[in-house]
């Protein structure tokens, strides 16, 4: 082999690894949603999604999150994945936060009901774009649903859930939310005086108005005993918290090994670092954290 010869496949094995491990944009075509994502995570929702497919004609909507997020198991706690420079969908799947890791399970499920064994990796980036932008795309940043409240409400309206919650005994919530607004130093693109993070924080500030006016409930903690027969495997379920402004602090999936156990959910957790299925039952957890007021609980829908 000719050094040119060798040092072009050098090259040509360099991109093949670079292509394997940095995240790509991919340009939107007809009837497509431009994504940021990596082969090692394009690969994985390949997968998921087979499986998805070919469990579908038998399974509901909360079994498919179960197997979603069963598959899901061991893929590290990474936050801030969404932010960047530019406001882009951003699907990672191999490293997750909380209310990621939930909407990417919803996002794999509802792409396997609408298309089977022809979901594609692009029709997971329209189901996620739907469920995690005010209109189903990116126009800046406030246009992320940033507030678990909101995405309660659009995924209702949006048709891929529904909220039991008030039916199970959900009281309602009627603290102000603020908390982005009143910590803009917390966020990379509301701090500072440019116009562009005046214009952000002003967005942000009216979303937070828009929410208070919507009414929001969760099951308090102390009354979930009554409640957890009301709740199945693969119910999405929103940890409501006192912090001040805040509506919600933490997203995971209902989780029951087998029929009769106590009630349990699997989560991507910070402490743990990875996807797991907490060792604790839901009852024990709420009980251990003084912040977590209760639950709202969410049924995925069956197309």
């Amino acid at each position: 082999m000719s050094a040119a010869s060798s040092g072009n496949s050098l090259r040509a094995l360099a991109l093949g690894l670079a292509l394997l491990t940095a995240p790509l944009l991919h340009a939107q075509s007809a009837g497509t949603v431009p994504y940021v994502s990596g082969a090692e995570d394009i690969a994985l929702g390949k997968i998921v999604l087979e499986e998805l497919a070919a469990a579908a004609d038998r399974e509901d909507g909360p079994q498919l999150m179960v197997r979603a997020a069963r598959k899901m198991l061991g893929q590290p706690y990474v936050s801030g994945t969404q932010e960047g420079r530019e406001e882009r969908l951003r699907i990672f799947l191999t490293k997750t936060d909380c209310i990621l890791f939930a909407e990417n399970c919803l996002g794999l499920v509802r792409t396997a009901q609408r298309f089977g064994a022809d979901a594609t990796f692009e029709d997971l980036a329209a189901q996620v774009a739907l469920s995690r932008y005010r209109d189903g795309v990116p126009d800046g940043y406030p246009s992320r649903l940033h507030y678990t409240s909101e995405w309660i409400s659009r995924g209702v309206e949006n048709g891929l859930f529904r909220d039991l919650t008030e039916s199970l005994g959900g009281v309602r919530d009627p603290r102000p939310i603020r908390y982005m607004s009143e910590h803009p130093g917390s966020y990379a693109p509301l701090a500072g005086d440019s116009p562009e993070a005046k214009e952000n924080l002003r967005r942000i500030r009216a979303v937070e108005e828009r929410l208070d006016a919507c009414a929001r409930h969760y099951i308090p903690k102390e009354k979930l005993s009554a409640a957890e027969d009301g709740i199945r495997s693969g119910d999405i379920l929103c940890f409501a918290t006192s912090i001040e402004g805040l509506d919600y602090s933490h997203v995971v999936i209902a989780y029951r090994e087998k029929p009769g156990d106590r009630l349990g959910f699997i989560h991507a957790s910070s402490a743990a670092g990875r996807v797991i299925v907490e060792p604790r039952t839901l009852e024990a957890y709420l009980q251990a954290n003084r912040r977590i007021l209760g639950v709202t609980v969410l049924r995925v829908n069956d197309d």
